[in-house]
C-alpha cells in the first residue's frame, strides 16, 4: 500500500490535488478516518519542497533522471502502519526522504529515517543490493542546512536537489516490480507464534536462514518421526545464544509434530512467557507451565500420563535441582529425573527436547545445567535406554550415552533482528570488563545501525523511545531492570518485588500502546524474571548500583536471599546478561544521576556506547561524498 507512485514526470506533471487525493484516500483505507488538518498542511508542504527539488534536479540534469520515480507514504507490510515521507528512486539508487517540521532535529528524527532504509535494503526483495541513503528536511531549518549525523543527510529544503543528484546510481527500477515486492521481517515472537499456530508461514528470510532455524526444526521433526516409527525414546537439546531462535524452533516443532502425531506441548517454567504466549495465543493447549505440567503427572498421588509424546522444555539448563525441588515440592528428585520418568511412561514413544540458553541462569536452583538430564536417563530408576542428541559443544555433558552430535542444533546468531546479529558478543565482552574489545565490537552496531546509547536523564530515554516509534504503533519499548538494583526505586523505578509481581505481564507486553498497562507507557518496568526469553523492540535498561565500576572493575553486589546461591556474581551478571539482550532494534541505558555511578558511565562509554545526544550536535558537511 501507498499513498502515490509514479515516475518523477508523472509527478512533476500532476496537480496538488490529484496527489494529495490519493494521500488522503490511502489515509483513510489504513486508519478509517479522514486525515487531520495538520496532516493535510504537512503534505502540502512536503509536496512544495519535493516539486521544487525533482524539478531543479530535472533541469539539471535531465537525461540523468528520466530513469527516476517516486512513491510517497508506502506502508511497509507488517509494519502498523510504519511509512517512510518518500521513497526516490534515483536511477538505482533508494533514497529515504523524511520531513520533519521542526527547524532542528532530534535523535529520534535521525534513527528513524535511517530505520527506514536499513529496514528497506534489508527486508524489501527489490531493494536487496542497492545503493541506499537517508535524508531528513527538517521543514523550518534556516536556509544553508547542510550536515550528516550517523549516516543521514540532513538538509534544508532548498538543498535537497543537490543531495538526490550527488546520491543518484546508474540504472533504472521497475517501479510496479518494486511496489508489488516481498517485504520479509522476521516477526517478534509474539507475532511469530500467532502466525505460527494461525498456520500462516514465517517470512523465509535471509538471517533466520542463516541461522540454521530452518535446519534445525527440521531435523527435529525427522528425529521425532524416527522415534515414532521405531519406538525409541529420544532426548534432543538445542542450544543457542539469546536471541537465536530457540523459542521459535520450539514452537514451530510443536505446532508441526502436533499434525502428525497428535498434540505436542511447549513447557515452560519461565512464568511471564507462558503467560505472554497464552494470552497472544488465546490458548493454554500449546504452550504450559512445566511446574504444574510436573505436579499433574509426576507428583499426584496417583500420576496421569500425558497424551503428548513430542514435549519441550524451553530453557532446559535451568531446570530445577533435587535440593529446589525437595523445598518447593517436598520431593528428592530433580526436574529432569522426573521429566525424564514421565517420558518413560508414554505409551510407545517419546521426544523430550531440551532448549538451552547461553548464560540464562538467574534463579535459585538453576545452577546444576544440563548434567542433570544426563544423570537423569542413566539414573538407576530410569527403566529405559534413551537417545541423545546435542551439538558438539554439549556432548562432554552426556559421558555414557555416546549421544549422536549435529551442530545443526546449535543456534549462533541472534534473530532479534540483523542489526542485532553480534550483539550477545558485546554484552559479553562488557560485563566481562573488556572494555576495549566491547568498544571494536560495538563499531559494528554503528555500521548495521543498531542504537546503542546512554543517558543520565531518564526522561530523555523516554522522550526519545516515544518520538523514535511515534509512527509504529507496533513497536513495544519499556523500562527494564535488575531485579538486585536499589538505586532506581529513588527515581520513581519501583522494580521492588511487590510492584513486579502484581502487574499484568502479559498486557505489558500484548496491550494497545495507548493502555496504561503496556510497557509503552514508560511507568513500571519488569526485571529479568519478567523479560526473560522475551523481547522488546527498544528497551531502556535502569543500570543499578548493584552492578558498578569502581577501582578499573566491575563491582557486584548480588542479593542476600534465603537460599544461597552456587555461584551469586555469575547470576548477577547473567542478570544483566538477559537485560541487555532483549533490544530488536537497539537499546537506551539509563544509569542515575549519581556521583558514585559516575565511572558506571565512564565504562559503558568505554565500550562504544553512544551518548543519546540533546539536539543540534550536527557536524557540517557540503556533500554526500564529502
Amino acid at each position: 500500500m501507498w499513498g502515490w507512485a509514479g515516475s518523477v514526470g508523472s509527478f512533476l506533471g500532476a496537480t496538488d490535488e490529484q496527489v494529495l487525493s490519493s494521500l488522503a484516500s490511502h489515509h483513510r483505507g489504513l486508519w478509517h478516518t479522514r486525515p487531520a488538518q495538520a496532516q493535510h498542511d504537512a503534505w502540502c508542504g512536503e509536496l512544495t519542497i519535493l516539486r521544487n527539488a525533482l524539478r531543479t534536479a530535472v533541469v539539471a540534469e535531465p537525461a540523468a533522471t528520466d530513469d527516476w520515480s517516486l512513491v510517497l507514504e508506502y506502508e511497509l507490510p507488517m509494519e502498523g502502519g510504519r511509512r517512510p515521507d518518500a521513497v526516490v528512486h534515483a536511477g538505482n539508487a533508494l533514497v529515504v526522504v523524511e520531513f520533519k517540521s521542526t527547524a532542528i532535529p532530534v535523535q529520534a528524527d535521525l534513527d528513524q529515517v535511517s530505520a527506514y532504509t536499513r529496514d528497506l535494503l534489508d527486508y524489501h526483495k527489490a531493494s536487496h543490493g542497492r545503493p541506499g541513503w537517508s535524508i531528513l528536511v527538517p521543514c523550518g531549518a534556516a536556509a544553508g542546512l547542510a550536515a550528516m549525523k550517523n549516516n543521514v543527510i540532513i538538509t534544508a529544503a532548498e538543498g535537497l536537489a543537490h543531495y538526490l543528484l550527488d546520491a543518484a546510481a546508474p540504472g533504472r527500477v521497475d517501479l510496479d516490480v518494486w511496489l508489488h515486492s516481498a517485504y520479509e521481517p522476521l516477526p517478534a515472537l509474539v507475532e511469530a507464534a500467532r502466525r505460527i499456530f494461525r498456520d500462516e508461514p514465517l517470512p523465509h528470510v535471509k538471517s533466520a536462514v542463516r541461522a540454521g532455524v530452518p535446519e534445525a526444526v527440521e531435523l527435529l521433526g525427522t528425529i521425532a518421526d524416527e522415534a515414532a516409527r521405531t519406538g525409541r525414546r529420544v532426548l534432543a537439546f538445542v542450544g543457542g545464544v539469546p536471541g537465536a531462535g530457540k523459542t521459535l524452533v520450539g514452537l514451530r516443532l510443536v505446532h508441526e509434530r502436533t499434525k502428525e502425531h497428535g498434540r505436542a506441548t511447549f513447557l515452560s517454567g519461565n512464568g511471564p512467557l507462558v503467560q505472554v504466549l497464552q494470552d497472544a495465543l488465546q490458548s493454554r493447549v500449546f504452550v504450559r507451565d512445566i511446574h504444574a505440567f510436573i505436579r499433574t503427572y509426576a507428583l499426584n498421588q496417583r500420576p496421569k500420563t500425558p497424551s503428548e509424546h513430542v514435549i519441550v522444555f524451553d530453557e532446559a539448563q535451568r531446570a530445577w535441582d533435587s535440593d529446589q525441588m525437595l523445598m518447593k515440592r517436598a520431593t528428592p528428585r530433580s526436574e529432569p529425573d522426573l521429566l525424564v520418568n514421565i517420558g518413560e511412561r508414554i505409551d510407545g514413544w517419546a521426544t523430550l527436547v531440551g532448549l538451552i540458553g547461553d548464560g540464562q541462569e538467574i534463579h535459585v536452583g538453576e545452577e546444576s545445567g544440563i548434567e542433570q538430564w544426563s544423570a537423569a536417563a542413566l539414573a538407576p530408576n530410569a527403566t529405559r535406554k534413551w537417545t541423545v542428541h546435542c551439538p558438539s559443544r554439549f556432548a562432554a555433558s552426556f559421558p555414557g550415552h555416546d549421544p549422536v552430535v549435529n551442530d545443526a542444533l546449535d543456534l549462533t546468531t541472534t534473530l532479534r533482528s540483523r542489526r542485532a546479529e553480534h550483539l550477545h558478543q558485546w554484552v559479553a565482552l562488557t560485563l566481562s570488563g573488556s572494555l576495549a574489545l566491547a568498544n571494536a565490537q560495538a563499531q559494528r552496531f554503528a555500521t548495521d545501525d543498531y542504537v546503542l546509547y546512554v543517558t543520565r536523564h531518564l526522561d530523555a530515554a523516554r522522550e526519545y523511545a516515544q518520538a523514535l516509534y511515534a509512527s509504529a504503533p507496533l513497536r513495544r519499548f519499556g523500562l527494564v531492570a535488575s531485579a538486585a538494583a536499589k538505586r532506581p526505586q529513588k527515581y520513581g523505578v519501583d522494580n521492588g518485588f511487590m510492584a513486579t509481581s502484581r502487574m499484568n505481564v502479559a498486557k505489558w507486553y500484548n496491550a494497545d500502546p495507548d493502555s496504561p498497562l503496556s510497557c509503552c507507557a514508560l511507568t513500571q518496568p519488569v526485571t529479568e524474571f519478567g523479560c526473560q526469553g522475551l523481547e522488546l523492540d527498544l528497551p531502556i535498561v535502569c543500570w543499578g548500583e548493584d552492578y558498578r565500576w569502581a577501582n578499573d572493575a566491575w563491582q557486584l553486589s548480588p542479593p542476600r536471599r534465603k537460599v544461597p546461591l552456587k555461584d551469586p556474581m555469575q547470576v548477577l551478571q547473567n542478570a544483566y546478561r538477559v537485560l541487555l539482550t532483549r533490544g530488536r532494534d537497539g537499546m537506551v541505558i539509563w544509569v542515575p544521576p549519581d556521583r558514585d555511578m559516575d565511572a558506571t558511565e565512564t565504562a559503558l562509554l568505554a565500550a562504544g556506547v553512544r551518548l543519546l545526544p540533546d539536539v543540534n550536535a550536527l557536524g557540517a558537511v557540503t556533500s554526500i561524498g564529502a
